[in-house]
């Protein structure tokens, strides 16, 4: 984080509208990767009463059941709310919400960045993000699209928060964020999937369930490193030759693989879902 951004967000008040996985993640990896310097720049709303008490007693941030309060208290507002319940939520803020004053960043998926405008004043300034379930662990992968209005500090703000529970990976246009919410946003169910079937396999094959499951799992995130290392400069292509060696274990396994047709259920399991995701955007 550079300088500018830490006297930006040394002065920030950060309201979360809704108190559920996502807010908690971020608030958690504000407070302990010193994003802010203090707890009391951070206050949260949520209607379930149940759920305040939980992120007060874990976070000890302040919460409310109150939205308006979130917004007078604070200048950056993150509405991590259900997509079903957007429309209320910024009908209900929509008064004390200062174009000149607040950012709104918006991490429910499908509401496009201009229904959100519709239903704030003119000139708001918005942003909105696709992080994934991984910010529990700092493991998140996210982008961001901007509003008309929003300013370079607005971005620089948002990549420095996001950043703080995994990668930010920068700016797209807004109609890509279909294809990511498809592939990042959903990915963790697809590669879990993944991990369960080999798992199953394994099991299969003699191991024992909690045996197989490390394996698989831990091969997992081996894998990743290995890919995301520059040193190594690993294409996937790449990586699948270093380990299948002529008349081995490997190649027998990748061409069972491909007798299959996973390959083509990847893709079009990503297919698939930003399609869905193009249906449910509002």
């Amino acid at each position: 984080m550079n300088e500018y951004n830490e006297i930006l967000l040394s002065h920030l008040k950060i309201g979360f509208c809704g108190a559920g996985r996502m807010c908690q993640a971020l608030a958690r990896s504000l407070i302990e990767n010193n994003i802010v310097s203090s707890k009391d720049q951070i206050i949260a709303s949520d209607v379930d009463e149940n759920q305040r008490k939980i992120v007060t007693s874990q976070l000890g941030i302040v919460t409310t059941g109150d939205n308006r309060e979130v917004v007078s208290e604070s200048n950056l507002l993150i509405l991590a709310v259900k997509p079903k319940d957007v429309e209320n939520v910024l009908k209900d803020i929509r008064d004390q919400f200062l174009p000149h004053y607040h950012l709104l960043v918006s991490i429910a998926a499908g509401i496009r960045i201009t229904t959100i405008e519709k239903f704030l004043k003119p000139k708001s300034r918005v942003l909105r993000v696709m992080p994934n379930l991984a910010c529990l662990v700092n493991s998140s992968c996210s982008v961001y699209s901007s509003g008309h209005y929003a300013t370079d500090d607005d971005r620089s703000i948002v990549n420095t928060i996001f950043s703080s529970v995994g990668s930010c990976e920068g700016e797209i246009d807004e109609n890509l964020l279909n294809v990511v919410t498809a592939l990042s946003g959903s990915g963790p169910a697809y590669f879990s999937i993944m991990v369960d079937a080999l798992a199953d396999g394994a099991v299969k094959a003699g191991l024992s369930r909690s045996m197989a499951l490390n394996l698989a799992i831990k091969t997992m995130m081996g894998t990743a490193k290995l890919l995301l290392d520059k040193n190594l400069g690993f294409h996937p292509s790449q990586l699948k030759d270093a380990v299948a060696s002529p008349g081995g274990t490997t190649i027998y396994g990748l061409e069972a693989i491909e007798k299959a047709g996973i390959r083509a259920a990847l893709m079009e399991t990503v297919t698939a879902a930003t399609d869905r995701a193009a249906q449910l955007e509002l």
